[in-house]
């Protein structure tokens, strides 16, 4: 984890870069992000655009903290569908850093 990631994370959340009240759920999610990231794409260090994409589902799961097993949700004329898993577009980038690992 970088404090470059956090600074990061936390503007694009648009949470005040000074407010540090919620520095510590958003280290651990960029933290499980980064270990995700790592493990996918079979490597040990993560480069700049993977630690970009690191933070990017770090900023998935905190917007979507709570919701994880909800599919489907309606109330009277609202509906909602949530997402199972990361977006398509977030695979797509995590597979052009994927090595393969040979046994």
């Amino acid at each position: 984890m970088t404090g470059t990631s956090l600074g990061n994370v936390k503007l694009i959340l648009g949470t005040d870069i000074s407010d540090t009240e919620k520095d510590g759920l958003i280290n651990l999610y960029i933290t499980r992000a980064e270990n995700f990231v790592k493990e996918y794409c079979n490597q040990s260090e993560l480069n700049h655009s993977m630690i970009e994409i690191a933070e990017d589902i770090a900023i998935f799961n905190y917007r979507n903290k709570g919701v994880e097993n909800i599919k489907a949700e309606s109330k009277g004329r609202l509906s909602d569908t949530y997402r199972e898993g990361l977006p398509p577009e977030i695979y797509k980038r995590l597979n052009e850093n994927r090595r393969l690992r040979f046994k």
